[in-house]
């Protein structure tokens, strides 16, 4: 697992980002909890209201807890997002050859998807582009449906001989990860608000309007990320074939001797 470093773009934008919004909703719950004293909810205005101090809080705290976010299982997201096309999307569906529809690779195989990718080089392709395929990424195909040494392999090769494919790859990349730390720090954000309005309503009789109005915009960005999920990680692995591709003499053996 690629864990970006302190200080690079992709850090800020797929670890940071996630980890201080987060971080900001803890800070809501605590604040709001009906059992918090009010010289406890003072003494958290005086710091927040300290400018520097929220910089060092938001930098230490809010990269740890987007590290956290990031070591859970992105997969575990792909598979939801899998199984919703197969439930409520048409489009997962295909003919089979003797006419009956059976499930699109698209919404059933595992990451990095190579099967699916060779449908893709068959049907839309340059056949230049399908015999890449075959020589080099079927036969990569496992029997579990997933080889990501293969697909970190061939990321690996391309963005060390070229930055603008590396470009490309790293910003696919960084943008599904970014998506799935947003799912995360949405849920545990979600579950954060709904126990802090049931303590709010059982202890002191108070409905939070704005935590309810909050929580269902939160519900409704979970929704949309599980129902997009799935598609936005292909075309991650589909910029990795493409800039393969483009890089196809790196794979070619004889071409990389000479």
């Amino acid at each position: 697992m690629n864990i970006p470093g302190i200080g690079g773009t992709r850090g800020i934008f797929e670890i940071f980002v996630p980890g201080v919004f987060l971080l900001l909703n803890i800070g809501a719950m605590l604040f709001s909890l009906p059992f918090l004293d009010d010289h406890t909810k003072e003494l958290i205005t005086s710091l927040a209201s300290n400018s520097v101090l929220d910089v060092v809080v938001s930098i230490c705290f809010g990269y740890l807890t987007g590290i956290l976010l990031r070591l859970l299982r992105t997969d575990t997201l792909d598979k939801f997002s899998a199984w919703w096309l197969r439930a409520f999307d048409k489009k997962a569906r295909a003919k089979t050859s003797d006419g009956r529809k059976a499930y699109r690779l698209s919404a059933t195989e595992g990451f990095p998807y190579i099967g699916w990718i060779g449908e893709v080089a068959a049907g839309y392709l340059p056949p230049e582009a399908l015999h890449f395929y075959e020589k080099i990424w079927a036969k990569r195909q496992r029997e579990s449906n997933q080889n990501k040494q293969f697909f970190n392999f061939s990321k690996l090769v391309v963005s060390c001989n070229d930055e603008n494919a590396a470009s490309e790859i790293y910003a696919a990349e960084s943008f599904t990860r970014y998506i799935a730390g947003m799912f995360y720090a949405l849920l545990f954000a979600s579950i954060l608000i709904v126990l802090t309005i049931i303590l709010r309503y059982i202890l002191l009789g108070e409905l939070l309007i704005g935590f309810v109005a909050l929580l269902l915009a939160y519900l409704l960005s979970i929704l949309i990320i599980v129902q997009r999920f799935r598609k936005m990680r292909i075309r991650e692995v589909e910029v990795v074939f493409a800039a393969s591709y483009k890089n196809r003499e790196l794979f070619d053996e004889k071409k990389t001797k000479k």
